[in-house]
């Protein structure tokens, strides 16, 4: 399933709407609860074979903090999500793995609509990733993405948005991790 074509048709149609909508003021905390679908591609460095059958459910914390100045929104963010979703051996191999865990801080760039905030955010995220041996590694990497937040009235807001993760030689493989997912917070 292409996921970015899903969240555009709904961002689409957030923004149709968020047109009509009242002014609403961005400014301030927020933290909450995120769901996440998560896709991993494995490859190994210098042309080596992929596969593309990572994936699984993760769950989660966001938070952050965003200026309304007028049009423009920005904003600093970040997110910590648990999951445990198999990825099998690459080329063939026998070293299957698992990821754990990513945290994410970064930077947003959004565009006010009223009610609905349309965003780009960029960032670093630290990965853990598990291999066949039960040996735990680390690795962090360029993290951007696309989202729209939804705000329900003056302390709720829903939201939901795609982003790529991209982690050079992670344990001998360059991994590219795709998140998709729906989020809910409150407005401090």
């Amino acid at each position: 399933m292409d996921y970015s074509r899903v969240f555009a048709a709904c961002a689409a149609c957030m923004i149709a709407t968020g047109a009509q909508a009242q002014d609403a003021d961005w400014t301030g905390l927020y933290g909450g609860v995120q769901l996440d679908m998560a896709t991993v591609d494995l490859s190994i460095p210098n042309g080596g074979a992929t596969t593309n059958d990572g994936n699984g459910l993760m769950y989660g914390l966001n938070g952050g903090y965003r200026r309304d100045l007028g049009q423009v929104v920005l904003g600093a963010a970040a997110t910590l999500t648990f999951g445990n979703f198999d990825t099998p051996p690459v080329g063939g191999g026998s070293d299957a793995s698992s990821f754990g865990s990513l945290a994410t801080v970064g930077v947003e760039v959004g565009y006010d609509l009223g009610e609905v905030l349309v965003y780009g955010e960029l960032g670093h995220t630290w990965a853990t990733r598990t291999d066949a041996g039960n040996t735990r590694r680390f690795d962090g990497g360029l993290q951007y993405g696309i989202g729209a937040d939804f705000m329900l009235n003056d302390q709720i807001m829903i939201g939901g948005g795609v982003s790529r993760t991209e982690l050079d030689s992670f344990g001998g493989s360059d991994a590219s991790i795709t998140t998709f997912g729906a989020r809910a917070a409150y407005r401090f």
